[in-house]
């Protein structure tokens, strides 16, 4: 073998080196990419721990089982049924009856028996859909171990879908009731008793804050039902 010959198979060896040390490389990124995108590591934060669930429901259960006083301790119907004096001077929602101590009473919704100011589960969906974003899935595992305590353990949840008001009442009523469905199904998938969970949408006839088109009013709650 001459000189040059020698050159050109010692190239030839060198080029096979490297393509083998790339494609070794390119196979370990790939690797590790999908191990990422489904290693809990990987998981998006909450926004909220599962001691805020269980203290929130909590104290409106602790509430609820408190004795009546010389005035309605708890309230079923709607706000005008509860409190008509409140009812003149406001408009739209519930508001709580207040008891001669001062406290203010819990009302519970008629259609649902929901107690309480509900509990923003913070679920964000892709545009005009109800597919979870992986943050949502964080926070609702968080929500699934908050309800896994002991002291709530026999209690059952509404979840309500919510809409802003930008676009048609139809349109909006069923994407609440997608939505809804969307957080329960995912709550079932995870261990959550599906007889501990009521679904319903409200679509944009529920609005949080008063222009209807704000953002704000787009969210699913969780509301302790009153047994």
């Amino acid at each position: 073998m001459t000189l040059s010959q020698d050159r050109t198979a010692e190239t030839t060896i060198d080029f096979a080196a490297i393509r083998g040390t790339l494609v070794k490389m390119a196979t370990a990124a790939a690797l590790a990419f999908t191990l990422a995108a489904i290693s809990p590591a990987a998981a998006q934060d909450a926004t909220y721990s599962a001691d805020d669930v269980k203290q929130h429901f909590k104290q409106l259960k602790t509430r609820s089982l408190k004795p009546a006083g010389k005035s309605r301790a708890l309230c079923i119907g709607t706000r005008d049924e509860c409190n008509p004096n409140q009812a003149a001077k406001d408009t739209g929602g519930q508001v709580a009856v207040t008891q001669d101590s001062g406290e203010e009473a819990l009302v519970a919704d008629p259609e649902t028996k929901a107690i309480g100011e509900g509990f923003n589960l913070l679920v964000s969906f892709e545009y005009a859909s109800a597919r979870l974003s992986s943050v949502a899935k964080a926070n609702l595992r968080e929500f699934a171990k908050g309800i896994s305590d002991p002291d709530l353990a026999t209690a059952a949840f509404v979840i309500e879908g919510h809409t802003d008001g930008i676009g048609s009442a139809s349109y909006n009523q069923r994407l609440s009731e997608d939505r809804a469905s969307a957080v329960t199904e995912f709550l079932v998938s995870i261990g959550v008793g599906r007889n501990r969970l009521k679904t319903i949408g409200y679509g944009k006839t529920r609005p949080k804050v008063a222009d209807i088109n704000d953002p704000a009013n787009r969210r699913v709650e969780s509301k302790l039902i009153f047994e």
